[in-house]
């Protein structure tokens, strides 16, 4: 190497070596500011949380701290308990505690009330109770499965020297967390080295603060970290007290809800997202005549039996002019439209929807998004305007309701003014709640858009996981479960493309978890959600929304559509696009469904009854379809007549086949019979049934609609004559009559229209023909059983109307089919 070479790769070594140093110098001054910073929020959030439990924890000259001693002098100390009215609750302190005690409040010199033990303790640490008398029922707290509550933990002493222990809690919507818990751990953080000391490990009684002072809710059970609500305890008898407030435990970050209401919807905003957590459709009723939304089986089993998750709203909420919050809705009375919280039954906890999900939330790759926390500018009863603001931007959303002379039911219009950093946000339409519809989910997405001045309506798989089109510009996108939903519409310039996303069932359950729940008939894993999103200007700025929240019923969004249609520039919205017709053959059977959706509603006019419309729109059918039928069914007898003659020529040839099929054509050829003429008219009939059964699958004006009061409350569900408990493989706790009466009517059908002889007269082929209608009688019971009770009025009347079309043929025909006698075997030549 010559002295030149060597002194370049010196001095390259030398300047990677001091581009190296400087670079690793520079990452280790950011390493240590980011641990500057990160120590800096720690001690910053430490304090946050010692300032909130040194002004929540109630001192104890504020609570109901009472002294039990073993003699009347009051010399022979052995707890402390809480008092509430006359009685005295405390933890059994060892595990034999005396029957006869002394009390007296902490501090006084009054002379110690002598109590009896009334409730036995179950254990030490757990519940006793201290009474004058017998055991009388105790005045307890109420503690509400939403909201949020500060509750004190009393730890009873049992030394004379040592103070009672006060141990702030927060009950957050049916959680309870431990800020002390918590401090704690942060101190840890902050000092490594230093060691946690355990935090409560002994069980407690719990206060909170109610209108009748602090009175017992539950106790801690310090292993397990659960509460034990007194109100559920065994032989326990309670008086249950309102809380004073709902009290916030992080004032800044305390979930509000907002409530505005319209004979169509019951609308529960968020503060957090400046959301919707909440769309309440009311139900139709004598008072509520506007609404079309009806009431079925799922909604009122969900009031009877599972009432914690169906009042609405579900949270304490604040009407417009309020100061303090309402603490609940009404119990029943909506349907809800989206996913909302849920209160698990047996242990009383929530499940919190996330506010990503709330409805038309501003979402972006960014988590924080989705989740900040806005502030109310304006509330009054036909508005609500939320603004939140980021160091990069501010985000203001008002939501405003139509006025009442457009006549646009189930509309709400959102205007959002992005200043600063607008790329990548997307306004989300939230998860609609699940329809069980012929024994399954039918969620659907669709989008509209314009191409050379031409309006389409596309529908959108359904995907896996998450879906985004950059490529086209959709006027609207809607998100539906198959009879109510969403419809976003952009009225204003944004950007091009959509995403739709699909969310599992265990992170927005449906309530219909909560039906048969110990039989696990609905399981959340089993009930998924989707999600559509329209992208938001990059550039900022104002954008216009509106937002169709409720059913898609024909009539509704048929008046949507000419409340906002321009005859002028010929615009028109088409929402009633967004429909979907539910079934394996929709792109063929729904021009079809239309056409009989048609004839349906007039029938509907006439008789005020879908049941009976049903009925007669299955005439029409028959009768428009009698020419058709009539030639099949003349076919069929045909075929039946010489059927003996045909099986005589298949004896004769039977050791050969092809001269067999031969004659039989031949005989075919001379009797003017088409074996295949009966194949025909089904063929020409086909895309009408299976309209008809995607029309009657797919119609919201069926769902709730009763025919016989008891049996059959709603033609868009199973019929259900009685049920029971346990469930039955395939069947399930529920007799649904009305198939079992399709199978046998389908099997008398079958015996009509096959010979009436012994069975020793049949032929081979009528013999299979036999067994097969037997075989399909059945087949079609169970494949019916789950089918709403609308689908089976159908075929019923179908097969009755074919049963009389055939019985007429025979007659036309003069050989009845029960009478063709198997005649002598005829004399054939070749």
């Amino acid at each position: 190497m010559d002295k030149r070479t060597l002194i370049f790769v010196i001095a390259l070594t030398l300047a990677l070596f001091g581009v190296n140093t400087y670079f690793e110098n520079r990452n280790q001054d950011s390493l240590k500011e980011w641990k500057a910073q990160n120590q800096a929020k720690l001690e910053s959030k430490q304090k946050e949380v010692e300032a909130d439990i040194r002004d929540n924890t109630a001192s104890l000259a504020d609570l109901p701290i009472v002294n039990l001693y073993q003699d009347a002098a009051a010399t022979q100390f052995l707890t402390t308990g809480v008092l509430t009215e006359k009685s005295v609750l405390t933890l059994a302190w060892e595990t034999d505690i005396p029957h006869t005690v002394f009390s007296r409040k902490q501090g006084s010199t009054d002379k110690p009330t002598e109590l009896k033990l009334t409730f036995l303790p179950q254990g030490q640490n757990q519940l006793v109770i201290y009474q004058p008398g017998t055991l009388t029922p105790i005045s307890v707290g109420l503690l509400p499965e939403f909201g949020v509550f500060n509750l004190q933990i009393i730890t009873p002493s049992t030394q004379p020297d040592q103070p009672t222990s006060v141990t702030l809690g927060h009950y957050v919507d049916g959680h309870l967390s431990l800020p002390g818990q918590q401090l704690e751990q942060m101190k840890q953080s902050v000092n490594p080295e230093m060691r946690s000391k355990p935090f409560l490990p002994t069980n407690g009684l719990v206060l909170m603060n109610t209108s009748d002072g602090f009175q017992a809710v539950a106790v801690y059970q310090g292993r397990s970290r659960e509460l034990q609500y007194l109100d559920e305890i065994a032989g326990l008898k309670t008086n249950l007290v309102k809380p004073l407030k709902q009290q916030a435990a992080k004032q800044s970050s305390e979930e509000k809800f907002y409530v505005l209401e319209t004979p169509y919807q019951q609308l529960v905003f968020s503060n957090f997202g400046g959301a919707l957590a909440e769309i309440n459709l009311p139900f139709k009723s004598d008072t509520n005549t506007q609404s079309v939304v009806k009431e079925i089986e799922f909604d009122r089993e969900m009031v009877s039996e599972h009432p914690y998750n169906a009042h609405f709203p579900s949270h304490p909420y604040f009407s417009p002019g309020d100061t303090e919050p309402q603490p609940e809705g009404k119990l029943g009375g909506y349907y809800p439209l989206i996913r909302r919280d849920l209160i698990q039954s047996k242990n009383r906890k929530s499940i919190k929807i996330s506010p990503k999900f709330y409805a038309l939330n501003i979402v972006s790759e960014y988590p924080e998004v989705a989740e900040l926390v806005y502030e109310v500018k304006h509330f009054d009863n036909n508005s609500i305007v939320f603004e939140a603001n980021q160091p990069h931007r501010r985000i203001t959303k008002t939501f405003t309701l139509d006025p009442q002379d457009k006549q646009a039911p189930y509309i709400l219009n959102l205007t959002v003014k992005i200043e600063g950093d607008s790329r990548g946000l997307w306004l989300s339409s939230g998860v609609p709640e699940v329809e069980w519809i012929s024994g399954g989910i039918a969620p659907a997405l669709k989008y509209r858009v314009t191409r050379n001045q031409k309006s389409e309506v596309e529908n959108i798989d359904l995907p896996q996981d998450s879906l985004v089109v950059t490529s086209s510009h959709p006027d609207w996108i809607g998100n539906s479960n198959g009879f109510l939903g969403f419809i976003l519409d952009a009225t204003s310039t944004t950007d091009a493309g959509y995403r739709v996303q699909r969310v599992s069932g265990s992170l927005v359950p449906s309530r219909l978890v909560d039906i048969q729940s110990d039989n696990q008939r609905f399981k959340a894993d089993d009930l998924p959600g989707y999600l559509a999103q329209l992208p938001l200007k990059a550039s900022g700025g104002t954008m216009q929304f509106r937002i169709f929240a409720g059913p898609f019923a024909d009539s509704i969004l048929k008046q949507v559509d000419s409340t906002y249609s321009n005859p002028e520039t010929g615009y028109n919205p088409d929402y009633v696009a967004a429909q979907t017709f539910h079934g394996w053959f929709a792109f063929i059977s729904e021009p079809f469904a239309k056409f009989l959706f048609i004839l349906m509603k007039f029938f509907y006019q006439i008789t005020g009854s879908w049941a009976f419309s049903i009925i007669l729109l299955t005439v029409a059918l028959r009768v428009m379809m009698y020419p058709l039928n009539a030639w099949s069914s003349k076919s069929m007898v045909r075929m039946q007549q010489i059927g003996p003659e045909v099986a005589a020529i298949q004896e004769k040839y039977k050791k050969d086949p092809k001269q067999a099929q031969i004659e039989v054509m031949n005989l075919y050829r001379e009797r003017g019979v088409n074996p295949v003429s009966g194949c025909l008219p089904m063929l020409i009939q086909m895309p009408f049934l299976i309209g008809m059964f995607d029309l009657l699958k797919s119609t919201f004006e069926l769902r709730g609609a009763s025919f016989i009061p008891g049996w059959i409350d709603n033609l868009a569900a199973p019929d259900v004559l009685f049920s029971w408990n346990t469930p039955i493989f395939f069947i399930g706790n529920e007799f649904h009559l009305l198939p079992v009466i399709l199978g046998l009517v389908m099997f008398a059908q079958q015996r009509l229209m096959s010979p009436s002889v012994s069975p020793s007269e049949l032929t081979d082929q009528q013999r299979q023909q036999r067994a097969m209608g037997s075989i399909m009688s059945v087949v079609f019971a169970l494949m019916f059983y789950n089918f709403p009770s609308g689908l089976n009025i159908y075929w019923l009347s179908s097969m009755l109307l074919g049963i009389l079309q055939q019985w007429w043929t025979n007659r036309q025909m003069k050989v009845p089919v029960k009478e063709v006698k198997m005649p002598v075997q005829p004399k054939i030549t070749k």
